[in-house]
């Protein structure tokens, strides 16, 4: 029976439910309800027949391993009632409670695989450090219709040569520029649209909001096209959305049925994906091909090591200036893994930042007397990252508690 190993970071933490207050009055800053979906309950219409790990699986697992399994795993006992919640719910919930039961490693039947599911901080240190003894696993496999041979989830020889094609843009210059030209600008915007509601009490949804910010973001920076999420409803948020709930409901289905293509174009799960996937590539190749125009028409080389085209310092730009031989299939997957893990990534890092923010007043005073001290009122710079040392730790310990996978 084939195993696979899962990396499930466990961390609890009590928050002291205090209300937001700032150390002083001052006309800049506004108070925020943060709403969040985590405790939202699973709307009746998102259950659907997903995997369970009931008991016969569990017994499947021990009868087959049997005599021949001398690791002293010990096997989650995962019964229908573990997981009825999960049906539309959050993996994490589940994982978590046989955590407790089993301890910080332990095995889980899902219908043809085990998983060894992983917990404790020191085996997942080895396993991250060591990963090219792991592979990628379930992950990759089911968000393949998604990321195809896009870095994101590639492994290997193609994600080392992918990684040294694409890392080269991402030098200090660069940063430079996009911290002052885009992210800069694009976090003055989402502020301007947030003071009506500051000034009134009205409670803000912040994760729409920082999805919609980091899709603005990563457009700017990465295509030099603005997808004025921030503005208007933009159909790749939407998109990006229903691909990634996809591959989440993919890695708990009991059969992968979605590998038959035929099935994909009579489920209305898979045409639905399909449909989202067709309007993320179409945007993608169509940013590639405007770009691609341009480059050629100038004949733009890189003649230096820290190239920026200062009317484009996109790092689509610097990919085709670089002239590197490599399909264009290739060129946007490696692109949409940036568009769709860069900016569903980081708006959850945000959010989940802000949130833990709101709930601990005292570092909230901290972190935006930390920004006033090093900003002295002016606008961010990239070499002013290095001071902001508590804000950075604060997104850290967010990273930690919530962590969210590519």
């Amino acid at each position: 029976m084939p195993y696979s190993l899962s990396l499930t970071p466990i961390s609890l933490f009590s928050l002291r439910g205090k209300p937001v207050v700032p150390s002083s009055p001052s006309p800049k800053r506004y108070r925020f309800a943060v709403k969040s979906s985590v405790n939202k309950p699973p709307d009746a219409s998102t259950k659907s027949g997903s995997w369970v790990s009931p008991d016969w699986l569990t017994s499947l697992s021990r009868s087959l391993t049997a005599g021949n399994d001398d690791s002293g795993i010990p096997i989650a006992t995962a019964k229908l009632d573990d997981v009825s919640d999960l049906l539309g719910g959050a993996l994490f919930l589940p994982l978590f409670k046989w955590m407790q039961d089993y301890g910080p490693i332990y095995r889980l039947a899902a219908g043809p695989r085990n998983f060894v599911v992983v917990s404790d901080p020191a085996i997942a240190k080895h396993v991250l450090r060591n990963y090219g003894k792991y592979s990628k696993g379930l992950v990759a496999e089911v968000s393949e219709f998604l990321f195809g041979s896009g870095f994101a989830i590639a492994e290997g020889p193609l994600w080392t040569a992918r990684r040294r094609a694409v890392v080269p843009s991402l030098h200090k210059r660069y940063l430079s520029i996009i911290v002052d030209r885009v992210f800069c600008r694009c976090a003055e915007r989402l502020v301007e649209k947030l003071q009506p509601d500051a000034l009134d009490g009205t409670a803000v949804n912040m994760e729409a909001k920082f999805s919609q910010l980091t899709l603005d973001v990563i457009g700017l920076s990465v295509f030099n096209y603005n997808f004025d999420a921030l503005n208007a409803d933009s159909p790749v948020i939407e998109a990006v959305y229903t691909a990634l709930k996809e591959a989440e409901a993919r890695s708990t289905d009991l059969l992968p049925y979605w590998k038959f293509k035929f099935l994909c174009k009579l489920i209305p799960r898979q045409i639905k994906a399909e449909e989202a996937v067709s309007i993320i590539r179409k945007t993608v190749e169509d940013l590639i091909e405007r770009c691609r125009a341009i480059v050629e028409s100038e004949g733009e080389r890189i003649d230096v090591e820290e190239y920026v085209n200062d009317t484009d310092p996109s790092i689509l730009r610097f990919l085709l200036a670089s002239r590197e031989e490599v399909s264009s299939v290739q060129l946007r997957d490696d692109l949409l893994s940036l568009l769709v893990a860069g900016h569903e990534t980081t708006g959850s890092v945000l959010t989940w930042t802000l949130y833990l923010l709101s709930k601990d007043s005292s570092s909230l005073a901290k972190a935006q007397e930390e920004v006033d001290r090093v900003l002295q009122g002016r606008r961010p710079a990239y070499e002013d990252i290095k001071n902001l040392k508590f804000l950075t730790r604060c997104i850290i310990e967010s990273l930690r508690l919530y962590p969210h996978p590519p």
